[in-house]
């Protein structure tokens, strides 16, 4: 199974590449950021969840992305 970790969500990017902690447990993480003009604002989330599915992660991190969006864009 191929897992999406990258979504375009309101002119942000939420990147949401699962992280291995070790051999049975993934972390979720999301990156947010938007370009405007030439600066790029990033926002970093670490550590949203731990659990043994990467694509459980990938969905909570997007899940949390998109409410971080909804909650903090203009």
């Amino acid at each position: 199974m191929t897992i999406t970790s990258a979504i375009r969500y309101k002119g942000y990017v939420l990147d949401c590449e699962p992280l291995k902690k070790d051999e049975t447990c993934f972390i979720a993480q999301v990156i947010i950021s938007r370009e405007s003009g030439a600066v790029l604002s990033e926002f970093a989330f670490p550590d949203l969840c731990f659990t043994k599915s990467a694509p459980v992660v990938v969905t909570i991190a997007k899940a949390w992305g998109r409410h971080w969006v909804d909650e903090n864009s203009e």
